[in-house]
């Protein structure tokens, strides 16, 4: 699908002069830049007023990334590629980048509409700039006619996410590819045509690589110069042909910091982080904030906007080309974020909050720990309601079990100004699996259709169904009846919905014979759940959590479970990541002093994933208030473990938090909490 814009600036004399073409910009060196903000691309002359030039049709994607080539200049945005000429109109350049179906539904109608792959990152080739690569998380597309075509290649490794590429060619193109958590790779075409791993030399996080979050290449007198930067561990490198790994340059901070957009021109390194563009010289291994920050805030005050990512000249005829300005700017404004911000809490069962004396003493103990949210299960996690529904949708599947009267609860927990999130179980739900002769089950391909169940080998060694009943998440009936509720548990006055298990089954030594009978054309996993959320996200007029495994929060990876939260945070206020200590391998953040592993797991967890989701989500992540059977938990689990993953919290994003014991037993809170101060 081709998409032409035009933009009304056109119409000023002032803007055709400088909108001429990128390729004068390129030799003339004429005060010229491009900016691009969440609300369009603006051209500016470094002097007056910037002039709008596109905003995607009055529909303006998130601009991610600009780079000039001599025929004109690239745009990255979240809905793909678009090239200008003249710097007046601008075209798609999306043919052969692979999209996503979204399911629409509007008022029983339902259509269907493609959005481009989220694209990561886009480069040209230093010797033939008619060469370009761009990628999404699992795929690598590369043009050699301008973008006027792509084709792809699959990843190095099955688990996403790429992060940042490169391209060069000699005799061949080679591609190199930073990966979130797998490392450094170069494929080139024609030569085996195999992902070859450079990871020698690079810095790990609990063995994993850290995030190879930029890439630079320069032209050397006989081949080619390779940078590569990491994010989180703020470390960058050179690459050694001869050695064959790669040698640290500089580490930055030590603690955590990010480098996103790297740039190497002559003898500086370029890079975004937290404070803005750094400026790194090779020389005497200096680092300071580099004169384009000015440039950068003259533009934000005259278009009261954030600016994203630069490219053009100024009057100087320095040349700027900076990306993840996002770093150092104010995040967009969310209606929901300031709600949801600030809120700690407890996982509570709803057949706790029924009895009056022990509501009332829960709220005391609540008052004197300074916890404000109460989070509790409206859907648990067999699918059974805990409230009684005035919706007609709702009762006429619903099954109710032990009812909490909201009526009373909720005006009570008002007073008491306690915030109230309700959770609920999505897509593991036994009673809509049975329902209607079990229409909205997962099928069985190898029993012809009959409902599905994951299964494992027991002690006895024998094949047993694992206790999950999973419906399918390409329903946008099982879509309806879900909303419903969330949408009458906030009119009756929660505060939030919380949708746990917004994925497909992971667990089960059959999952390939799971078959999805309401899957509609062109669809896939990640586009189910896509469609579910922008239907939520349409629907619901409140703050939207979701829950995710601690994994997806520490990396840009949606293995297991399709939640990815670059992606989410389009969807959602707030990300819940499960950063459980005893969840992850024990070896996970062991090291001295070891006491100490709780604070370090949630400490750079939540960072991590505040700055995954480009610093737009409210990360509110589960506490474990509770002791598995694993060596660490055994030896030093108590008040102090517990008061670590608090710190944790609050010296990194001090966001929010919630306590999990599904048994309900927190007076360990109590000392834990004189181990805390709470900012």
């Amino acid at each position: 699908m081709n998409k032409h814009f035009t933009s009304a600036a056109v119409l000023f004399f002032g803007v055709l002069m400088f909108c001429a073409c990128s390729a004068v910009f390129a030799l003339e060196k004429r005060s010229f830049l491009l900016a691009g903000t969440s609300q369009g691309l603006y051209a500016w002359d470094c002097h007056g007023d910037p002039v709008l030039v596109w905003n995607g049709g009055g529909n303006p994607p998130e601009i991610k990334k600009i780079i000039a080539v001599p025929y004109g200049f690239f745009v990255l945005t979240s809905e793909g590629i678009f090239f200008s000429g003249d710097g007046r109109s601008f075209e798609d350049r999306n043919e052969g980048i692979t999209y996503k179906t979204i399911k629409v539904i509007n008022e029983n109608e339902k259509s269907f509409t493609n959005i481009t792959d989220d694209l990561k990152d886009i480069a040209s080739d230093l010797s033939n700039p008619l060469n370009l690569v761009t990628c999404s998380k699992d795929k690598v597309f590369i043009s050699t006619n301008g973008a006027k075509s792509w084709f792809s290649i699959q990843g190095p490794v099955p688990y996403s996410t790429i992060k940042s590429l490169a391209i060069v060619s000699s005799s061949n193109i080679t591609v190199l590819l930073g990966h979130s958590f797998q490392g450094f790779f170069s494929y080139t075409l024609g030569k085996d045509s195999s992902w070859k791993k450079m990871n020698s030399g690079l810095s790990t996080f609990s063995k994993t690589f850290e995030e190879v979050s930029g890439i630079a290449v320069e032209k050397s007198v006989s081949n080619f110069n390779i940078y590569a930067a990491n994010n989180f561990t703020p470390i960058l490198y050179e690459w050694s042909a001869k050695s064959n790994s790669w040698s640290v340059i500089e580490h930055f901070q030590k603690d955590f910091d990010m480098i996103e957009g790297l740039v190497k021109k002559g003898p500086y390194f370029y890079f975004a982080n937290r404070m803005g563009i750094m400026r790194y010289n090779t020389a005497d291994k200096s680092v300071e904030l580099d004169k384009a920050n000015e440039l950068i805030s003259a533009l934000e005050t005259k278009t009261g906007q954030s600016i994203l990512t630069i490219c053009g000249y100024d009057d100087n005829g320095e040349e700027f080309h900076f990306s993840g300005l996002w770093l150092a700017s104010l995040p967009p404004a969310r209606p929901n974020y300031v709600l949801a911000s600030q809120k700690r809490g407890l996982y509570v069962q709803a057949t706790a909050l029924k009895d009056k004396n022990r509501l009332e003493k829960l709220t005391d103990f609540m008052a004197q720990n300074s916890l404000n949210m109460i989070t509790v299960d409206m859907k648990d996690d067999s699918g059974y309601l805990r409230f009684k529904p005035l919706s007609n949708l709702t009762a006429g599947i619903a099954r109710v079990v032990n009812p909490l009267d909201l009526d009373t609860f909720i005006p009570f927990m008002k007073e008491k100004k306690i915030y109230l999130t309700a959770r609920l179980v999505l897509f593991k739900d036994s009673i809509l699996y049975s329902y209607s002769n079990n229409l909205y089950a997962v099928k069985s391909r190898s029993a012809h259709g009959k409902p599905w169940q994951g299964t494992k080998i027991g002690r006895d060694g024998i094949v047993k169904n694992i206790k999950e009943w999973w419906v399918d998440p390409y329903s946008e009936k099982v879509w309806e009846y879900n909303v419903a509720i969330a949408k009458e548990l906030i009119e009756r006055g929660f505060d939030e919905i919380q949708f746990d298990y917004v994925r497909f089954p992971t667990d089960g030594l059959n999952l390939d014979d799971a078959m999805f009978g309401f899957r509609e054309k062109d669809m896939d996993k990640e586009s189910a759940i896509l469609s579910f959320l922008y239907y939520a996200r349409k629907n619901l007029n409140c703050p939207i959590s979701i829950d995710i495994y601690g994994a997806n929060g520490y990396y840009r990876t949606d293995a297991r479970t399709g939640q990815d939260v670059e992606t989410l945070r389009k969807y959602v206020d707030v990300i819940c990541p499960m950063f459980y200590p005893s969840h992850f391998s024990e070896d996970f953040q062991y090291c001295d002093p070891v006491e100490d592993r709780p604070y370090r797991i949630y400490y750079f967890g939540t960072l991590r994933n505040y700055f995954i989701g480009k610093k737009e989500l409210v990360i509110r992540p589960y506490v474990q208030a509770f002791k598995l059977f694993g060596q660490f938990d055994r030896k030093y689990y108590g008040p102090k473990y517990i008061a670590g993953e608090i710190n944790g919290v609050q010296d990194a994003i001090d966001l929010g938090y919630t306590f999990w014991n599904m048994g309900m037993k927190y007076n360990m809170l109590t000392d834990a909490y004189s181990n805390i101060t709470i900012k």
